[in-house]
């Protein structure tokens, strides 16, 4: 129970940088009602002034540009109860002194998934229908009936889609593809119950038969120690001609020289807003291919999206102080399955 009475006491470990872009003003004076407020106000990670910032704090809110939760930075803190991140992997900065603490966690990870889903759908439509492509012969000078009919436009129907992890972004992509007609909607996650297929009206598929069968592949997966180069020359072969493969997940899922390789037959496409590394080197074919839509990692929390992180963390912490339902809380299996943890 949380004591009324007291002010509890916020450590925010995020950067001057990333707190101007995802927090505004309203949303310091909201969370400053009711906590005392700790602030970072150095770029650079110096442990002196984190080891101040914690001093006695009940919570910790952290973001981008936050380091490892070592000993030395959760000491000061004895009577910390809550870590709230207002980003999305909590794995990266979760260490044994975290888990030893058995603290409340909290990530905003849906807000993130939200926006990721959103854009994956988005350009599933634009690459379907030869968007980019057919601008381009456009301006080049091609005939307008001429260019439509040598790029032949598909529509979001009558097709089976795959969906290669089932975490936030997958079953939020899930739900914005049940609206449209006649999908074949299949999903392939060993760690997901049975429940949650049938939640969300899709079925159950292992990633070789999904890759083969699918003619639109998402990979919804993160990058673990366990899925490195999961998606690997074999299942790449195997997608049929014509498919079209999105990577919104971690691009280190990938083996990219098998993918490289693929797309230079002309076979299938690909959609590609992560790589590994990022950005790709000086070069790469990924810059070039005409049959590879290369985007900077925007999927998600770009722009004016970043403010909704800032705003999530804040209204999760007033609904800890209130002893109301977290919306993000997240266990130790769920942070070590996110990018940058061990697997599950």
């Amino acid at each position: 129970m949380n004591d009324p009475s007291k002010k509890q006491i916020t450590a925010v470990l995020i950067p001057p940088s990333i707190r101007s872009v995802c927090f505004t003003s309203q949303d310091w004076e909201r969370l400053e009602a009711r906590c005392a407020v700790r602030y970072r106000q150095q770029e650079e990670w110096n442990l002196d002034e984190i080891i101040k910032v914690m001093r006695e704090a009940d919570i910790l809110l952290s973001g981008w540009g936050t380091k490892e939760l070592t000993e030395e930075v959760l000491s000061p803190a004895p009577d910390l109860k809550l870590w709230i991140h207002a980003a999305g992997s909590m794995a990266g900065m979760a260490t044994e002194a975290v888990w030893k603490r058995e603290l409340i966690l909290s990530t905003a990870n849906d807000v993130l998934a939200r926006g990721v889903a959103e854009f994956a759908l988005a350009i599933t439509i634009i690459a379907l229908k030869q968007v980019i492509p057919l601008h381009r012969a456009l301006r080049d000078g091609e005939l307008w009936w001429e260019a439509r009919n040598v790029r032949p436009v598909r529509e979001l129907c009558s097709m089976r889609v795959g969906i290669a992890g089932f975490g936030r972004v997958g079953r939020h992509l899930a739900r914005l593809l049940g609206v449209f007609r006649d999908l074949d909607i299949v999903v392939s996650d060993p760690f997901a119950p049975d429940a949650l297929f049938e939640e969300y009206g899709v079925r159950r598929m292992d990633l070789t038969e999904l890759c083969a069968t699918s003619e639109v592949i998402h990979n919804c997966v993160p990058a673990t120690t366990k899925t490195r180069g999961l998606f690997n020359a074999r299942l790449l072969r195997s997608m049929k001609d014509d498919a079209l493969f999105i990577n919104t997940g971690r691009g280190a899922t990938v083996d990219e020289a098998a993918l490289i390789g693929e797309l230079k037959t002309g076979r299938i496409h690909a959609c590609l807003d992560v790589t590994d590394p990022e950005p790709p080197e000086p070069g790469s074919p990924f810059y070039t291919l005409p049959n590879c839509l290369l985007t900077p990692h925007i999927a998600g929390a770009v722009g004016n999206g970043r403010l909704l992180l800032g705003r999530f963390a804040v209204d999760e912490i007033l609904r800890y102080i209130d002893e109301q339902p977290l919306e993000g809380q997240v266990s130790r299996r769920e942070v070590e399955g996110m990018t940058g943890g061990v697997g599950v």
